[in-house]
This record gives structure tokens, C-alpha cells and sequence, in this order.
């Protein structure tokens, strides 16, 4: 029950306050059993949870059935021990002092949430705060503590919730009472006064951009037939969308059915050309690779920069590649690990971040002397808040999304990846371009609000002016504080409760 509720808050259903909710029942299955079996309370929330989120991975068309349901199937039962540990964690504590076990869970739940994103198989594509995104005004302090931030709050919710339920009277219901009425109100009041103070604020610079959605097959797309057709359609629509005023038309990730760099079939001399015809500078998501001797190369997921003006490239690298889907994990370790054929790609990670730097355009559509600094994520990556932080801390006053989330056709996938990106910008108060093949493509303002948006599964373009992020937030400058000092406040806990055991009888 738990579970399906909290699922229920996740887009695209995004029913919000399911999610304030739906630990109550998981909390009082504790009580009731005075907090035994808690792996296994917190694994079976896990694999419910995980598989409703992740189903669509069984699905995915770049691969054969079965491998892709093995990935599915090992990706829940991964992410559900991370419940199991929130449950662990949760019962061992409750078992030795289970007045104070309810208020510690909040900081368990952030914990784990924050330490589950580090490595090879990080994962934060379930980040509870993720639920609350269709509240955006409610979350804008998320520009303050990050989505952990959300994470503990909507956890906390939870607790206060419970214990007014368990609470027959008197002044600790009455202190409980406020205490929910303040972590309700005091993010409405903060949300409200940060929406009312952008109204006013003058706009400094903006810039216009010209998202293309080009919904291609990508099983289709790179047949040698369909090459001349996928290339016009990305021109004809750049045509289309390319206004006097555009500064920059973005293309979506892996759009070009050739490894652009190479120039096969003059692609690049044609693309190059139009942009100079229309004087707009292009970012787009492209295949690529590199020779490091005669015989070893790498290749990447990539973004490209093209200027109507300049011959050069300029390249960004794709970070944090898709476990399985896009390389093995351990092969850069281990080589030999690439010969495996489980369907995946074989990509090398990037190193570094890049941020691009365009001038932009007047009314007039003539160069200003102003420019902006944008940086690239490509699919996945969006879904990691501390990568896009970096993004911010670099310069980038743009932050520019490329996705094709066409293998997973017309599932709940596409629909969850869009909206996280709303709140990466509420995060670090930049405006966020999307283009994705299929959709769905966005324009998001620094406070998360959608601009443009165009339906999945749809041939379309969009225009948008955004305003540039005038200056890094809190959450950008300082990173995840909040995380950390719940990982630090956790562990203390934990000690403190060793060494001072308090078995107490559940009231």
C-alpha cells in the first residue's frame, strides 16, 4: 500500500500529495510489530516502488527481449536493497529506542537516497523529491537545500502525520499540529514571496532558442536509406524554427545518423552553410569517436556546438553513461568486458564538463555585445542533481537537456524524465532547454515553470526566450549540504545508540 501510493505521487500521474501520505502505513507496520523485519519491509516497498518506475525498461526496442528484461529485473532488486537498508537502519534503531525511531527516519531516507547516487550504478532517477515537482511553487527552496531537501520534508511530513494519528490529546498534539501547519506554510510563504519577487524583477538578458523534435525511429534512422531523409528533415525543421532572433536551435541527442565530425557525405560542409545562411548557432546531439592509436579508438555520446562563423568544433562528452545500456560497468578497468553482447553500446565516459560560450542577438536580430554561457546534458545525466550543479558552478547560465527517449516508446518513462528536469532548474535557478526525438521537448524558466512544451510522440518545433540565470543559487554555490549533514547526523546517531542502548516497550 505504501508503495503504490508513493508511486502514484511520481509523474505522470504526479498526484503530489499521495507522497505525504503513503509512509504512514509502512511506518505503523513497525509499530505494530515492534520495529522486527525492517530489510524486509523496506525491501518489498523497494521492489514495488522500483518496478512500477522502471517497468519500461523491459521494453526498451535497442535490444532483445530478454536482455532487456534481465536488465529491468536486476535494476529493481538492485534499488530495492537500498529500501531494505532504509529498513534495516529504521528497525534497529526503532528496537532500541522506539520514541525516538520515528524522528530519524527522515534522515535515514535522505541518507541513503544521497549515497545511493555515487558510483558506477548511482541511480537517483526515484529521488523521492521527484513526487512533489507538479507543486513546483510548494518546492522553490529546493533552490536552498537541493531535492534532498524535498526528500526529507515530504519524509517528515510522513512522521508528523503519524504521530498526530497515534496521539490521543493534549499539548503534544497541539505542538505536532503546528509543527505540520509550519512545514506546510512556511513553503508556500517562501514560494509565494520568491514567484512575487521574480515578477519583479527587471530581465537583463534573455535568449531564444528553437527546439527541434523530429520523432525518428532510432531503430530506422541509421539504414542507409533513411540517411538523406533523417538529415533534410533536421534542415527543413531548423528552416522552420530559425527566426531572425534566434540565437540557438538545439537538435536532440544522437540526432545525426552519421558521425558528424567525420563530414561523410559532405554532411557537415551543408550544415554548416545553413547555419551561416541563417545566422544561428546549432547544439546538437551527435555520435562521435576518436582514434587514440592506429588501432585503438573510443567513441562517445557527445554533444556538438557549430557556429554559423567558425569551422571548429567544440565538443561535450557524455559523463554518466547508462550502466548496461550504454557500457558495461568495470570495462574501463577491465577491456575485455566489452566483448560481452548484452545489447548494450559500448561508450567511453567523458571527463570534464563544457560550457559553451554564444553571443546573443537584439530585437533587431543584429549581435549584441552580451553573451551567454550554456551547458549540455545528454538523457540520463539529467536525472543527477549534483552533474548539473557542476554545470552551474562552471558558468552555465542555460542548461541544455538532449534526450531520445524513443526506445521506451509511449510508457511512463519519457514522461518522468521530462519533468526532472523542472527541477534541476528550481535547483540551481537556470533555465532549462530540452529537445528530445520524441519528446517530450521543454522550455522551463529558472522556477520551474514550463514556457513551451510539445506532446510526445509528435513531429514538432518549438520557440522559446528564456531568461539567462542571473546569478548561481545557494544550492549551487554550497552543493548538497543538507545531504551530507543528514549522512553526518546519521552516523553520530547510530553511534550514540550503541554505546547508550534505551530498550523501551512500543507505546
Amino acid at each position: 500500500m505504501a508503495a503504490v501510493a508513493s508511486l502514484l505521487a511520481f509523474p505522470p500521474v504526479g498526484w503530489a500529495i499521495c507522497a505525504h501520505l503513503a509512509l504512514i502505513p509502512w511506518l505503523a507496520a513497525f509499530t505494530k510489530d515492534e520495529y522486527h523485519f525492517g530489510f524486509g519491509k523496506g525491501l518489498i516497498y523497494g521492489l514495488i516502488l522500483n518496478l512500477g518506475l522502471l517497468y519500461w525498461l523491459a521494453l526498451n526496442q535497442g535490444t532483445v527481449w530478454y536482455w532487456a528484461t534481465l536488465s529491468m529485473i536486476s535494476a529493481v532488486l538492485f534499488l530495492a536493497l537500498n529500501y531494505g537498508l532504509i529498513g534495516l537502519l529504521y528497525g534497529w534503531i526503532g528496537r532500541r529506542n522506539p520514541r525516538l525511531a520515528p524522528w530519524t527516519l527522515p534522515l535515514i531516507w535522505t541518507a541513503v537516497e544521497y549515497l545511493r547516487s555515487f558510483g558506477a550504478l548511482g541511480f537517483t532517477w526515484n529521488q523521492l523529491a521527484n513526487t512533489q515537482i507538479a507543486v513546483w511553487p510548494l518546492i522553490q527552496y529546493a533552490s536552498l537545500t537541493g531535492g534532498y531537501g524535498v526528500t526529507l520534508w515530504i519524509v517528515l511530513i510522513n512522521v508528523v502525520l503519524y504521530a498526530l494519528l497515534r496521539q490521543a490529546g493534549g499539548l503534544v498534539r497541539l505542538r505536532l499540529t503546528v509543527g505540520l501547519v509550519l512545514l506546510v506554510g512556511l513553503p508556500l510563504l517562501h514560494g509565494g514571496f520568491t514567484l512575487w519577487r521574480a515578477g519583479r524583477k527587471e530581465s537583463p538578458r534573455t535568449v531564444t532558442v528553437g527546439i527541434v523534435q523530429p520523432n525518428v525511429d532510432p531503430r530506422d534512422k541509421w539504414t542507409w536509406q533513411a540517411y538523406g531523409d533523417v538529415m533534410q528533415l533536421l534542415q527543413t525543421l531548423t528552416d522552420s524554427v530559425a527566426t531572425p532572433v534566434t540565437d540557438l536551435v538545439v537538435w536532440p541527442e544522437t540526432a545525426t545518423p552519421t558521425y558528424l565530425r567525420r563530414n561523410h557525405r559532405h554532411a557537415l560542409d551543408r550544415i554548416r552553410a545553413q547555419l551561416q545562411r541563417l545566422n544561428v548557432h546549432l547544439l546538437t546531439g551527435v555520435p562521435d569517436y576518436e582514434f587514440i592509436d592506429d588501432e585503438i579508438y573510443r567513441v562517445y555520446n557527445a554533444t556538438f556546438l557549430l557556429r554559423p562563423d567558425q569551422p571548429e568544433i567544440e565538443d561535450y562528452r557524455k559523463i554518466r553513461l547508462v550502466p548496461f545500456g550504454e557500457y558495461i560497468p568495470l570495462s574501463g578497468y577491465l577491456p575485455q568486458l566489452k566483448g560481452l553482447n548484452l545489447g548494450q553500446g559500448n561508450f567511453d565516459a567523458g571527463r570534464d564538463v563544457r560550457v559553451y560560450r554564444i553571443p546573443l542577438k537584439t530585437q533587431s536580430g543584429d549581435v549584441a555585445n552580451q553573451s551567454l554561457r550554456l551547458g549540455s546534458l545528454i538523457c540520463y545525466e539529467s536525472s543527477f542533481p549534483a552533474l548539473t550543479r557542476r554545470m552551474a558552478i562552471a558558468g552555465a547560465e542555460l542548461l541544455v537537456v538532449v534526450s531520445n527517449d524513443a526506445w521506451f516508446g509511449h510508457t511512463s518513462g519519457p514522461f518522468l524524465h521530462a519533468e526532472i528536469a523542472r527541477l534541476r532548474a528550481i535547483e540551481n535557478r537556470t533555465p532549462v532547454v530540452r529537445s528530445a526525438n520524441t519528446g517530450i521537448s521543454m522550455a522551463i524558466d529558472a522556477y520551474g515553470r514550463v514556457v513551451a512544451q510539445s506532446r510526445f510522440g509528435k513531429l514538432a518545433v518549438l520557440n522559446a526566450t528564456l531568461v539567462a540565470a542571473a546569478q548561481p543559487s545557494f544550492y549551487t554555490r554550497h552543493g548538497d549540504w543538507l545531504a551530507q549533514l543528514a549522512v553526518i547526523l546519521l552516523a553520530g546517531l547510530l553511534i550514540w545508540i550503541k554505546i547508550n542502548p534505551r530498550k523501551t516497550h512500543v507505546c
